[in-house]
C-alpha cells in the first residue's frame, strides 16, 4: 500500500498562505445604522411653511396697506404665497416664481429666501446653470423700478445689499453648499455599500474556492484508497480457498480503510478548527515518542502492509519518485501490472509541484482500476532543466469491468470530475496537462509541471 503524504500537512500549507477573507456574509461586521433625523422631510416642510405663513400674515397685519389690494386681500395673498413652499423639494422653480411675484407685489418678504435656498439645495447639485440663472432672474426682478433709486448710489447699495445679497445670493449659496454636501455624503454611502457588497462577494468566492479545493483533495486521496479497498474486497471471493492470501488481502483492506478514515478525520478537523488553529498546530513540535516504543514496535503493525513508517523527515515517500513508486506498488498488489520509468536526474520539487505530480499519477491509476482493470500501465517521469513531465499510458483493459454484486452498475462508479480536478490543480502550479485515448484502445495522461513552482 502507498504511504501518501498525510493530508493535514497539505491543508496546513494552505492555512498559512495569504488568502481572501473566507468569512461569510453573516460574519462580516455590519455597517452601523444611521441615526434617525429629528424630523422627516415632509414634517420639516410643514414646519417651515407654517413659520413663513405665520410671519407673512403677521407682517401683513402690521402693515395692512403693504400690497396691491385691500388689507384683507393683502393678508390672504401673504398667506397663499407661503403655501407653495410645501413643494420646494420636488419643484423648486415654480416655488421660486411665486416667491419672486410675492416680492415684486410686496406681499411677503419671507418666502423669497426660503425659495432660493430650496433652489440651491435641491436643484443646484443636479444643474448649477439653472441655479445661477435663477440668481440672475432674482437680480433683474428685484431691481428698483424708480428713477430716483437709480440716481442715488446709497439707495442702490442698500438695495443690492438687502434685496439681492441677503434675500437671493446668501440663501442660494447656502443651499448650494448643503445640497453639494448631501450629494457627497450620498456618494460616500453608495461607495461604502458597494465596497461592502464586493467584500461579501469576495468572501463568498473565497469560500467557494476553498470548498472546491477541499473537495478535490478529498476526491484525490480518499477515492484512491477506497478504490483499492473495493478491488481487494472483490478479489476476496476468488481467493477464499487460500487462507494465507485471504489474510494478506484482509490486512491490506484494513490498512487502506484505516488510512482513508484517518485522512477524513484530519480533513474534518481542519474544517472545524479553521486556518488559524491549524497554523498554530503546524507550528507546534510533534510529540516525542519513547525510544522503547519505536524500538519494540513490531513489523507490520500498521495492518500487515510492511514496516512502520519512518518519521516524516525520513520517509522516502517525501521524494516524488518514491511516493509515485509506492502508488505503483499498491496498484500492483491489487492486480494491475504497473511499471515506473524515470528519465533524467530526480531532484527535489516544491511542495505544490510534487503534490500535483503525485495526484496526477494517483488519479490516473484510480481511473485505470475503474475503467480498464488489468490493463498494462506505464508511468514515466522525465526530469529536465525546468520541467518535470509525468506521463501515464495504459493499454486496453485486460479483463471485463467488474460489476457490483447487486447488479446496480460497475463495481467502481465514476463521477466524471477527476480529470477536470487534475487540470485545475496542474494549472494552479503553472503546468499543462493533456489526456485522451490512444490508438490501441488505451488512454494516456501527460502533464508538464515547472520545477520552480507557480509564479508569484
Amino acid at each position: 500500500m502507498s504511504r501518501t503524504r498525510p493530508l493535514r500537512h497539505t491543508l496546513r500549507s494552505w492555512a498559512v498562505l495569504p488568502q481572501a477573507d473566507p468569512r461569510t456574509a453573516a460574519e462580516l461586521p455590519e455597517r452601523p445604522a444611521p441615526r434617525a433625523p429629528l424630523m422627516t422631510p415632509r414634517a420639516a416642510d410643514l414646519v417651515l411653511t407654517g413659520l413663513v405663513l405665520f410671519a407673512s400674515v403677521w407682517n401683513s397685519l402690521k402693515n395692512p396697506y403693504l400690497g396691491p389690494s385691500t388689507p384683507w386681500a393683502n393678508v390672504l395673498l401673504a398667506a397663499v404665497s407661503a403655501l407653495p413652499l410645501l413643494a420646494r423639494r420636488r419643484t423648486p422653480e415654480p416655488v421660486l416664481a411665486v416667491a419672486l411675484l410675492a416680492e415684486i407685489l410686496h406681499v411677503s418678504m419671507f418666502v423669497l429666501p426660503c425659495a432660493y435656498y430650496a433652489e440651491g439645495a435641491y436643484r443646484g447639485p443636479r444643474s448649477r446653470r439653472t441655479a445661477w440663472a435663477a440668481a440672475g432672474a432674482g437680480l433683474v426682478m428685484t431691481a428698483p423700478r424708480s428713477v430716483e433709486a437709480w440716481s442715488s448710489l446709497r439707495v442702490l447699495v442698500t438695495w443690492f445689499t438687502v434685496n439681492f445679497v441677503l434675500d437671493v445670493l446668501v440663501p442660494l449659496l447656502l443651499g448650494l453648499y448643503v445640497g453639494q454636501r448631501r450629494a457627497v455624503l450620498a456618494g460616500l454611502v453608495e461607495r461604502a455599500e458597494r465596497a461592502e457588497r464586493e467584500q461579501r462577494l469576495i468572501a463568498e468566492a473565497a469560500r467557494a474556492e476553498e470548498r472546491q479545493r477541499i473537495a478535490g483533495e478529498m476526491h484525490d486521496v480518499v477515492s484512491h484508497q477506497v478504490s483499492l479497498i473495493v478491488v481487494h474486497a472483490n478479489a476476496l471471493g476468488a481467493v477464499s480457498h487460500d487462507a494465507e492470501v485471504t489474510t494478506d488481502t484482509a490486512r491490506i483492506i484494513q490498512t487502506a480503510g484505516r488510512r482513508a478514515l484517518t485522512e477524513l478525520r484530519e480533513m474534518l478537523g481542519v474544517l472545524r478548527d479553521g486556518p488559524d488553529k491549524q497554523a498554530e498546530k503546524a507550528a507546534e513540535p510533534p510529540p516525542d515518542r519513547p525510544e522503547s516504543a519505536r524500538a519494540h514496535r513490531p513489523e507490520g503493525a500498521d495492518g500487515g502492509a510492511g514496516p512502520s513508517p519512518a518519521p516524516e523527515a525520513e520517509r522516502p515517500s517525501d521524494a516524488v519518485v518514491g511516493r509515485i513508486t509506492e502508488l505503483a506498488d499498491s496498484s500492483r498488489s491489487a492486480g494491475l501490472p504497473v511499471s515506473v520509468h524515470v528519465e533524467g536526474g530526480p531532484r527535489a520539487l516544491p511542495e505544490p509541484v510534487g503534490r500535483a505530480a503525485h495526484r496526477v499519477v494517483q488519479e490516473a491509476l484510480t481511473n485505470v482500476h475503474k475503467h480498464a482493470p488489468g490493463a498494462t500501465t506505464d508511468i514515466r517521469l522525465a526530469f529536465t532543466a525546468g520541467t518535470v513531465r509525468v506521463g501515464i499510458v495504459n493499454g486496453p483493459q485486460g479483463r471485463p469491468v467488474d460489476a457490483a454484486p447487486d447488479g446496480g452498475g460497475p463495481l467502481l462508479p465514476s463521477g466524471g470530475h477527476g480529470l477536470l480536478g487534475l487540470a485545475e490543480r496542474v494549472r494552479l502550479v503553472g503546468g499543462t496537462i493533456e489526456s485522451g485515448p490512444t490508438g490501441d484502445g488505451g488512454f494516456r495522461v501527460d502533464a508538464a509541471l515547472p520545477t520552480q513552482g507557480p509564479a508569484d
